[in-house]
């Protein structure tokens, strides 16, 4: 290897990967940083560099289980991809490839198609909130205030509980084919579920067909988002560069 700066990857088992013209790997005892050169200083974050960062990742996910490290992450030289990455942290990596391996990442996002359907069938469901909508169309905008900001609450509580209940609908068909789940950040009202699954590859095809059935069940309710294999990024961590934001840099964090 030359002297340049190394982008980091991901992490594997030493043995399950050929270098080839592009990745480098960098040996410590059974594990390997996969690594490509890079020059210093880093040039700035786009998204096509990020884009080009997970490809990598995927492409080495065919071959063998990975660890992988957040975009970002350079070191110096491959001394310092030992001392920094696979000495300190070789314990959980070798845990982690063990528990990784043999598994995927799906992802998995819902949310409802309309929202003026999803607030009538409220209104449909809870008396109180239709008598009070009653009783607020029947005065004046200006003697209504409070009632107003009465049934903004019960709607957004309303909200909550049929978005926990439909939520809870998804997870009862796919929970139980997946090792573990991640639940993600819900982004705006219209968002039911957000969450990451770990399955055992001979149950990917099931867990697909699970998918499936949900989007032909509720096709005319739900828009369903859903991706994998990717990266198990939401399944590590806890470990230097492993865990850390997009933004990571080895170089210059001592």
């Amino acid at each position: 290897m030359n002297g340049e700066a190394k982008h980091i990857f991901c992490v594997i088992e030493s043995g399950s990967l050929e270098e080839t013209e592009e990745l480098q790997l960098i040996p410590y005892l059974d594990l390997a940083a996969v690594v490509r050169d890079t020059s210093l200083p880093a040039p700035p974050i786009a998204r096509e560099q990020l884009v080009g960062h997970l490809r990598v990742i995927e492409q080495v996910m065919s071959h063998t289980a990975v660890v992988p490290v957040g975009f970002g992450a350079i070191a110096e030289s491959e001394q310092e991809v030992r001392e920094r990455l696979l000495v300190p942290c070789y314990d959980q990596l070798r845990g982690l490839l063990a528990y990784l391996h043999g598994k995927v990442e799906l992802g998995l996002k819902v949310m409802w198609r309309e929202m003026d359907s999803v607030f009538a069938a409220i209104v449909a469901e809870r008396e109180d909130i239709s008598a009070l909508r009653a009783w607020i169309a029947a005065r004046p905008a200006a003697n209504t205030r409070q009632q107003r900001i009465q049934i903004g609450q019960m709607v957004a509580e309303a909200l909550e509980e049929k978005r926990a209940e439909e939520a809870g609908a998804i997870m009862a068909v796919l929970a139980p084919l997946a090792t573990e789940v991640c639940a993600g950040k819900l982004l705006g009202d219209k968002m039911i579920l957000n969450a990451a699954f770990l399955v055992e590859r001979p149950r990917e095809a099931e867990f697909d067909a699970g998918v499936a059935r949900l989007g032909q069940q509720y096709e005319d309710r739900w828009l369903i988002r859903y991706v994998g294999p990717v990266p198990p990024f939401n399944f590590v961590g806890g470990c230097g560069v492993v865990a850390e934001s997009q933004e990571t840099r080895l170089t210059g964090s001592r």
